[in-house]
């Protein structure tokens, strides 16, 4: 009897255990997809895409997600990680996309792009990238929950090879990412939430360490125990914001129908003690200050999606001690600093960029970029093209070319190191993409005279005999048997004069008038 007392007692105990919050939350009803393209093709190589993938991997398996995983995907293994996620998360109560590499806008529609794409006219946005409304359509039906992470916002060099292709008719290409409004009428009970690493139309960074700000934020916060997404989301653009002197501010847009927790969630306490009547007014005064704190939070989330000026300052006004005031004032100063314009013209369209802080180049960064002896070579024409004293374009970059790079970042009011960093890379094939038009033109055209002129014809000279010396036993034997000297043909004669013919003689040969005969005699007789 006692045994089977014992045997009903766990059950109880592991059923009140399956009852706590947060039991389900690695039932296997959470699928992941998970990209990450570092090793580009076309472009640059990235620092940190590949690195940050792994890490959203493991932080995600931890918070029980089933990961479907991709390092520097070609166009095929992006398609084939999609597919695979969209039949994986048809049932699921949450599916989750994250994706770390390049991306770009074009007419406000985004796009992210494989590894091996190569985008040289406006049809390879069809056929050559994966579009983000393809990732929102793969999210499962309602009830569940979608949620779309993108670390995608980087400056993007492949965008600017597609701006040059782009008719004149069409806008042009613009840098980060597009804002996705999600509508309420369209997700139900579940919802749909899409956070960018910075805010629409701006860069993100990828920062100094093995993972970029963004990512490693997310892997502090996203699975907390006891923090809904949204304010786990909130406090991510706090740290990268600080962290990047405001010059990143992480963004999200959600349209949720319940609160989402991707890490447990905190277990609900139990109720104290009943307390006499004389402490009520500190239980009053505990809700007032968690209703405040959730007024406040409301305030600065409000605040932090505008980004503007009267936001924060609002927020200020009634929160000056608030939890987020040491941040909304370093906002505001950033917001009030004068903007630094660059304005760049292209054969489609004119836009107009708020310059980053530079960053010092060195050799890390530079070997950073990837560059094959292709690409030096190609770096050091467009220095020739912009003036600077080079011996050649040799692939190898020697104390000239150094001395080129930093003239160069000089005269653009760079840190001269002689090295560069993808953002100053970028910057100065854009400086001279025109300018390296033209000489290439000149360099071709000089090639060509110079080998019209090596194939003209020439004046043919016919070879000369070669005459061998003889033989000096042969020189001998001439010498003592010398060849007799070759009879002299007779002397033709004379020509006859006109009137007169020739008759033989005793004497030889005469002439008489042509109307006379010649003597039998043999003797001219006249």
């Amino acid at each position: 009897m006692r045994f089977w007392a014992t045997i009903v007692g766990l059950f109880f105990l592991a059923a009140a255990g399956l009852l706590q919050p947060g039991a389900f939350a690695a039932d296997g009803k959470r699928v992941a997809l998970v990209i990450g393209n570092s090793k580009y093709v076309y472009a640059p190589a990235l620092p940190n895409p590949a690195s940050d993938a792994r890490l959203m991997a493991e932080t995600l398996r931890r918070a029980g997600f089933n990961v479907i995983e991709g390092i520097d995907l070609d166009y095929a293994g992006m398609r084939d990680r999609l597919n695979r996620f969209t039949e994986a998360s048809y049932d699921t109560d949450t599916a989750l996309i994250y994706y770390a590499g390049h991306g770009m806008q074009v007419n406000g529609k985004n796009y992210l792009i494989p590894v091996d794409a190569e985008l040289t006219a406006p049809a390879h946005l069809k056929t050559r990238t994966i579009q983000i409304d393809e990732l929102l359509a793969a999210l499962p039906p309602d009830p569940a929950v979608g949620i779309v992470i993108l670390d995608a916002c980087r400056d993007n060099p492949l965008a600017r090879t597609l701006a040059a292709s782009l008719p004149k008719s069409r806008s042009a290409t613009a840098p980060g990412l597009a804002p996705i409004n999600i509508s309420p009428t369209d997700v139900g009970t579940g919802g749909v939430l899409i956070a960018f690493a910075t805010d629409p139309g701006a860069v993100s960074y990828d920062g100094d360490g093995a993972n970029s700000p963004y990512t490693t934020s997310l892997a502090r916060h996203l699975a907390e125990p006891g923090v809904e997404i949204q304010s786990a989301l909130t406090r991510v653009r706090g740290e990268v914001a600080a962290e990047t002197n405001g010059r990143q501010r992480p963004w999200h847009n959600a349209s949720l129908g319940r609160e989402v927790f991707l890490g447990p969630q905190a277990p609900v306490p139990a109720a104290p003690p009943a307390q006499p009547s004389r402490s009520e007014p500190q239980t009053q005064v505990a809700g007032t200050e968690t209703r405040g704190w959730e007024v406040e939070q409301r305030v600065w989330d409000e605040a932090s999606k505008r980004n503007t000026v009267a936001h924060y300052e609002a927020y200020l006004q009634q929160f000056p001690n608030g939890a987020f005031a040491d941040l909304a004032r370093l906002n505001l100063d950033q917001l009030k600093k004068p903007t630094i314009v660059v304005t760049t013209e292209s054969d489609t369209a004119r836009s107009t960029t708020e310059a980053p802080a530079a960053t010092a180049g060195t050799e890390l960064t530079e070997s950073a970029i990837g560059l094959d002896r292709q690409q030096k070579v190609d770096l050091q024409e467009r220095l020739l093209a912009l003036g600077y004293d080079l011996d050649g374009a040799d692939g190898a970059l020697g104390a000239k070319t150094r001395r080129a790079i930093g003239l160069w970042q000089e005269a653009n009011g760079l840190s001269p190191t002689a090295f560069l960093t993808p953002t100053q890379y970028a910057r100065l094939k854009l400086d001279s993409e025109d300018v390296l038009k033209t000489y290439r033109a000149q360099r071709a055209s000089e090639a060509e005279a110079k080998k019209q002129d090596t194939a003209a014809p020439q004046k043919t000279r016919k070879p000369q005999p070669v005459v061998r010396a003889k033989p000096k036993r042969e020189q001998q034997r001439e010498a003592a048997n010398p060849r007799p000297a070759a009879k002299s043909k007779p002397a033709k004669p004379a020509a006859r004069k006109s009137g007169f013919h020739t008759c033989r003689g005793i004497d030889g040969p005469f002439e008489i008038p042509a109307s006379q005969r010649c003597p039998l005699s043999g003797y001219a007789h006249y």
